[in-house]
């Protein structure tokens, strides 16, 4: 996963940064016959985020390609994605919801009109 992280050139030194001050954690991830498994259906990244939930007993995985929260429910593990972290931020009083929407929006991650109007709403009530 980390390799995927790191790909481009945009965050890579805030990540290594991260990384080198100890706040990430790079792991390595059992290739067992559930890793084989999943990785038939999803790309590296989820399918060791997924595994390495599943043998860690996450209360909770980071996930926002529909395939791979699909096989993550499936697993019985609990999912939520960058919006859905955005929108607990917002609720807390810690982010400026719209901001970071349209941040996102900017470097490129597709959020639906529908989508966008309904998390607005959800952070206002």
């Amino acid at each position: 996963m980390w390799d995927e992280l790191t790909d481009g050139e945009a965050g890579v030194d805030a990540l290594r940064s991260l990384r080198d001050d100890e706040f990430l954690t790079i792991t390595e991830v059992e290739q067992s016959h559930l890793f084989t498994e999943i990785f038939h259906e999803l790309d590296l990244g989820e399918t060791a985020a997924i595994c390495h939930a599943i043998e860690h007993d996450a209360d909770l995985i980071l996930l926002d390609e529909k395939d791979g929260r699909q096989v993550a429910r499936r697993h019985s593990l609990t999912v939520t994605g960058v919006i859905g972290i955005l929108l607990r931020g917002a609720n807390a009083g810690d982010i400026e919801l719209k901001h970071e929407l349209d941040a996102l929006r900017d470097a490129g991650f597709w959020i639906s009109d529908e989508l966008y109007s309904k998390i607005l709403s959800e952070a206002t009530e």
